[in-house]
């Protein structure tokens, strides 16, 4: 008879990386940025950190510097990202 080892549940099947979201989040909030107040850090998601913002301009602006964004996001708190994704909140759309 062959005994199996039971096999590990993944809570997060999403691949949202929490831990990466909260020191991303703390990073922007202690930043000197000038938008840093006027965003809402979302999730990591795999190597995608997203970004919700309140107006088209915003937008435009962070899609102008997102890799400036990103080269100071992985300097600052060693985690690596492949992009941006600036999405507008819902009530905005």
């Amino acid at each position: 008879m062959v005994i199996k080892e039971p096999t590990r549940i993944n809570p997060n099947d999403s691949g949202i990386d929490f831990s990466k979201s909260k020191k991303i989040e703390s990073y922007i909030k202690k930043s000197n940025f000038s938008w840093s107040q006027d965003i809402t850090p979302g999730p990591v998601l795999g190597d995608v950190f997203i970004v919700y913002v309140q107006n088209n301009r915003l937008k435009n602006l962070l899609e102008l510097e997102e890799q400036k964004i990103i080269l100071n996001i992985e300097k600052h708190t060693k985690i690596k990202l492949k992009g941006l994704k600036i999405q507008m909140f819902n009530d905005k759309q």
